[in-house]
C-alpha cells in the first residue's frame, strides 16, 4: 500500500494557479505522437499515479509519458477552451470530473473515438462510466471515490450508518459538511432519503421541495468546507467529531493512526468519478488511445485502487482484489451507491448555486 494515498482534492485548492501556468507553458509543444502529457490531480495523488500508472505505461509501451498537475475543473475547462479555440493542446489526456466531462463535451473540447473497437480494455469498464456520443467514445472512467459518513471514534463510538444522521438533533453543531451543491450532492442524498429517489430533482419545483427538507441539516452543521484538509484536522482532533468525507482520505487517516471511521451508509454512499478525456486538438491521438486502454486494464485498475483506496472503474467481475480489500474501499459496491443527478448541476448550474448560497448563507 502507498504510505500516503490522498491529496487529489486537497491539493486542488492550493496548486491551481501553479498548474494553470504550467499548462500554459506547454501550449503548442505536444506534437510528437511518441510523447504524451497527462493532466491529473496534484500532490500525492500525482505521485502515486506516476508510480503505479504513468511510469509503468511508459516502460511497457516506449511512449514518453509525463504527468502534469491538473488545476480545478473550472480552471482547467477555461484553459482548455482557450487552447482548443486557438488550435493548441496544453495536454493530451486529462482526468475530469463527470460534470467537467459534460461541460467540455458541450463545448466540443474532447476528441470522440468514433470506433469503440479501437480499445481492447474499455469493455471491462462499467457502462455508466463510458460516455458516448453519436456512437463514439468521449470519456472513459479513470477511477471512482465514495463520499461517506465519517466519525472520530474517540468522540462518537457508534458507527454512523444512515444519512438520517444529518437531520438528527443528537449531532447538533457536530458535523463537517461539503460546502458546494456540486461536490456534496446533498440534494441527491436528501432526494433518496426523504423523497424515495432522485426523480424529484427533474424540475425546479421538486428541487425547491428538496431544499426545504435539506434546510433541516443546518442545525447539525458545525461548518461547511470546500477544502477537505480543513475538515481532516478537525476530525482527527475530535474538534468536529463527524461529518461527510471522501472514504479514501479517511482510510489513509486510519492507516496513519487517526481514530476515524468511514461508514458506507444504508441508503447508499455517494459515488463520484473522474474520467479520461483527450483534447480535440491533441496531435498524440494514438498515444492517448494506448494510454486510456492501458489505464482501463483490470490489473492496472486494481493496482491503482490498492494504492489510492479509490474504487476500480471496471466491473467487479473483472477485478481480482480480494473481498476484504474490495469491501474496505468500495463497501457493497457501486451498484448500491447514490449516483449524482449530474444534469441538474450542469443544466441548472446558476440557479442551483444561487439557491444553495441562500440556503448556506441565508
Amino acid at each position: 500500500m502507498a504510505e500516503h494515498a490522498y491529496g487529489r482534492r486537497e491539493f486542488l485548492g492550493t496548486g491551481g494557479a501553479v498548474a494553470v501556468g504550467g499548462l500554459a507553458g506547454c501550449l503548442g509543444m505536444l506534437d510528437d505522437d511518441d510523447s504524451l502529457s497527462v493532466a491529473v490531480y496534484g500532490g500525492i495523488f500525482q505521485e502515486v499515479l506516476d508510480e503505479h500508472l504513468i511510469e509503468p505505461f511508459a516502460e511497457e509501451t516506449g511512449i514518453d509519458a509525463e504527468s502534469e498537475e491538473q488545476p480545478t475543473a473550472e480552471e482547467a475547462l477555461t484553459q482548455y477552451t482557450s487552447a482548443v479555440d486557438a488550435g493548441e493542446a496544453p495536454v493530451d489526456v486529462a482526468i475530469m470530473s463527470t460534470i467537467g466531462v459534460i461541460r467540455g463535451e458541450d463545448s466540443e473540447l474532447w476528441h470522440v473515438w468514433d470506433d469503440p473497437g479501437e480499445f481492447e480494455n474499455v469493455e471491462y469498464v462499467s457502462d455508466d462510466l463510458v460516455e458516448e456520443r453519436d456512437g463514439g467514445v468521449v470519456s472513459v472512467g479513470a477511477l471512482s471515490w465514495f463520499i461517506n459518513l465519517v466519525q472520530n471514534t474517540d468522540a462518537i463510538e457508534e458507527s454512523l450508518t444512515s444519512w438520517e444522521a444529518l437531520w438528527d438533533g443528537t449531532y447538533e453543531d457536530q458535523l463537517g459538511l461539503l460546502g458546494l451543491a456540486s461536490n456534496s450532492f446533498l440534494l441527491d442524498i436528501t432526494a433518496e432519503v426523504h423523497f424515495g429517489g432522485q426523480e424529484v430533482l427533474e424540475d425546479r419545483d421538486g428541487v425547491e421541495e428538496v431544499f426545504e427538507v435539506l434546510e433541516g441539516v443546518t442545525d447539525q452543521a458545525n461548518f461547511w468546507y470546500e477544502n477537505e484538509a480543513e475538515f481532516q484536522q478537525r476530525l482527527r482532533d475530535g474538534e468536529v467529531p463527524a461529518g461527510m468525507l471522501y472514504s479514501d482520505i479517511t482510510l489513509v487517516m486510519q492507516d496513519e493512526g487517526a481514530p476515524v471511521e468511514s461508514n458506507f451508509v444504508e441508503e447508499g454512499s455517494v459515488l463520484d468519478s473522474g474520467s479520461w478525456v483527450t483534447l480535440e486538438t491533441s496531435e498524440s491521438l494514438e498515444s492517448a488511445r494506448e494510454f486510456i486502454d492501458y489505464a482501463s486494464d483490470p490489473t492496472v485498475q486494481d493496482r491503482v485502487a490498492e494504492n489510492l483506496y479509490t474504487s476500480p472503474t471496471v466491473d467487479r467481475e473483472y477485478s481480482e482484489l480480494d473481498q476484504e480489500t474490495y469491501e474496505r474501499i468500495a463497501g457493497p459496491g457501486p451498484e448500491e451507491a447514490i449516483a449524482p443527478y449530474y444534469d441538474l448541476y450542469v443544466e441548472e448550474e446558476d440557479w442551483v448555486n444561487e439557491r444553495w448560497e441562500e440556503f448556506i448563507i441565508g
